[in-house]
């Protein structure tokens, strides 16, 4: 679950003000959920694509080291006031660049949840657990990330989600179990197989578009 600590995105107020929300993000991870920084506000700032090289704007990808460890100090102090642990990094847009990773791996905070490698690797001193797709596919080998924007779910979409998860249960893991696991450092195929992945999906896009 990913969690932005200071919210100021319009686009993410998808409701009235949950009083207990932090109540609720400590419970989720008390009963073992991986709790990752989302950015800081959510506010886009630059137009940069970042390492990940998708979105083309960013909260953190080519700003200054300074102003980009403000930010991750200001959301990691928001989480640390509310009790609640980052266990990983997840980039609002994807997009953040080798500042960004150098600051969250000093900061602890050495688990990134992106990337389009077929495994998880080892990259710039943090642990990379890959994210390359947008629904549930049943795919033969790898390890596979699939991003949900649950703010957009409608009651349809929920219950696609319950028979996805009920239909994939053997085979989800935990992104602690996958960071643990077999890491391998982040070699020739992986970031070939990087490239192609991201060509595929600005191609995909392009048509879907078009």
């Amino acid at each position: 679950m990913s969690v932005v600590p200071d919210n100021r995105d319009p686009g993410l107020a998808v409701g009235p003000e949950v009083g207990d929300f932090w109540a609720r993000v400590r419970a989720w991870q008390a009963a073992g959920w991986t709790i990752a920084l989302h950015g800081h506000q959510h506010l886009y700032c630059t137009r940069s694509a970042g390492l990940i090289g998708i979105n083309g704007f960013s909260e953190f990808a080519g700003l200054a080291e300074e102003a980009q460890r403000t930010k991750l100090e200001q959301g990691l102090s928001i989480f640390a006031r509310e009790g609640v642990r980052a266990d990983a990094w997840v980039a609002p847009a994807h997009s953040f660049d080798e500042v960004t990773v150098r600051l969250l791996v000093s900061a602890g905070v050495n688990v990134i949840s992106d990337g389009f490698y077929w495994r998880p690797v080892t990259r710039l001193g943090a642990i990379w657990v890959p994210q390359q797709l947008w629904r549930v596919r049943s795919l033969p080998w790898g390890t596979w990330t699939v991003c949900y924007h649950h703010n957009h779910f409608d009651d349809a979409a929920i219950a696609r989600f319950e028979g996805e998860i009920a239909a994939y249960a053997d085979r989800i893991v935990g992104l602690r179990e996958v960071a643990a696991g077999d890491v391998a450092a982040c070699g020739v195929l992986d970031r070939a197989f990087s490239s192609a992945w991201r060509i595929a999906l600005k191609l995909r896009r392009a048509m879907t578009s078009a």
